[in-house]
Order: C-alpha cells, then sequence, then structure tokens
C-alpha cells in the first residue's frame, strides 16, 4: 500500500499540514495510535523523524529534508492517513455509527468527507465540544487548498485539528429545492 502508514512498532508515517507547509514525515508514537499522542494533554510537542517539507502551494517541491524535528501540536491544521485505525482511539468503543456528510473549513484549506456519528442527526456544536480529543477524526478526506484549488490531498482519514477549524457544516444542501432564489432578493 502506497502512502501513509505504521512503519514498526511505534511509528506512523503521514503527512502533517499546517497554514503554510506539508511535512511528510514519520511520527514517533510509541505503543499508542496517532488520535492518543495528539490528544496526551501531557505534552505540547509531536517528535517525528524522517522529514520531508514542502510548501502547500507546492507540495511536489521538496524544499528541505531533516533527520530529526518536533511539531508544535497546536499549530497542525489536520493530518492526512493512509488507514482509519491511527485515527481511532484504542480507548474508545462506540456502538452504532452512522458515516454522515461534513464540510470543514480550515486555514489554507477545505476538508469534506464523513464525520461518524451516533445519530442520524448531527449536532455540530455537540461535535466540537463534547468530545475529550482535540482531533476530528474525517473519514473519507478530501483536502482542498483554498487559494490553489489545484493542489488536493485524499485519503481514507484525516485528522483535523478543532482550535484551528473556521466552520463547520453538515449535510449538503441540494441546489435546486433549499436554496433561496437570490434574483428577486431576500
Amino acid at each position: 500500500m502506497a502512502g501513509v502508514h505504521r512503519i514498526s512498532a511505534g511509528r506512523v508515517t503521514a503527512d502533517f499540514f499546517t497554514a503554510s507547509y506539508r511535512f511528510s514525515a514519520t511520527a514517533i508514537v510509541y505503543n499508542r495510535r496517532l488520535i492518543d499522542v495528539l490528544s496526551d494533554r501531557t505534552t505540547n510537542y509531536l517528535d517525528m523523524v524522517d522529514i520531508y517539507v514542502s510548501r502547500i502551494n507546492n507540495p511536489g517541491d521538496i524544499v528541505a529534508t531533516y533527520q530529526k524535528g518536533t511539531l508544535i501540536k497546536e499549530e497542525l491544521n489536520f493530518i492526512m492517513l493512509a488507514t482509519e485505525a491511527e485515527g481511532t482511539s484504542k480507548e474508545r468503543h462506540f456502538a452504532n455509527r452512522e458515516n454522515l456528510p461534513i464540510f470543514i473549513s480550515i486555514p489554507s484549506f477545505e476538508i469534506h468527507g464523513k464525520i461518524q456519528w451516533g445519530a442520524k442527526e448531527l449536532h455540530v456544536k455537540k461535535l466540537l465540544v463534547s468530545d475529550t480529543q482535540n482531533f476530528l477524526p474525517i473519514v473519507e478526506a478530501t483536502a482542498t487548498n483554498s487559494l490553489f484549488p489545484e493542489v488536493v490531498f485524499q485519503g481514507p482519514m484525516a485528522l483535523v485539528n478543532k482550535s484551528k477549524i473556521q466552520v463547520v457544516c453538515a449535510s449538503s444542501l441540494s441546489m435546486k429545492s433549499n436554496l433561496p432564489d437570490r434574483s428577486r432578493g431576500f
């Protein structure tokens, strides 16, 4: 399988995004899943190795490489994963969950995907405040650079930093029937 994956015990490769950069790197997670390491309140940092740095407007050009580094977790906008496992906490077990469509706006990116929720109707405020995780798992994720829409990243799971979310929208409207007719005013 190409892309992001757990390469050995205690390490996970992923693409980490800030407002300006993409870091393709291997995170040191020890015997935990990445989502649990990100939500660990005892440290604000994420140790990484084998880091490839690129600008988000031109992700194919590697501008630097480093053997070791540390990311400040609160500066992460989102992380793109190749499997759902690293985005699902070992400490949680859920009953019936449905995949509901969601749109999220964060600095420099818009993310479309699905959120796993236990009810047919998604309550956005509850989603943001009731969960103790700092990062929101989005399945079937597509991240599009809002300034350079030709730059698109896709994966089975994205972890979105809740503190960076600007707008969350659940369920899309039908363009014909539900939108007001703007030609005649409001």
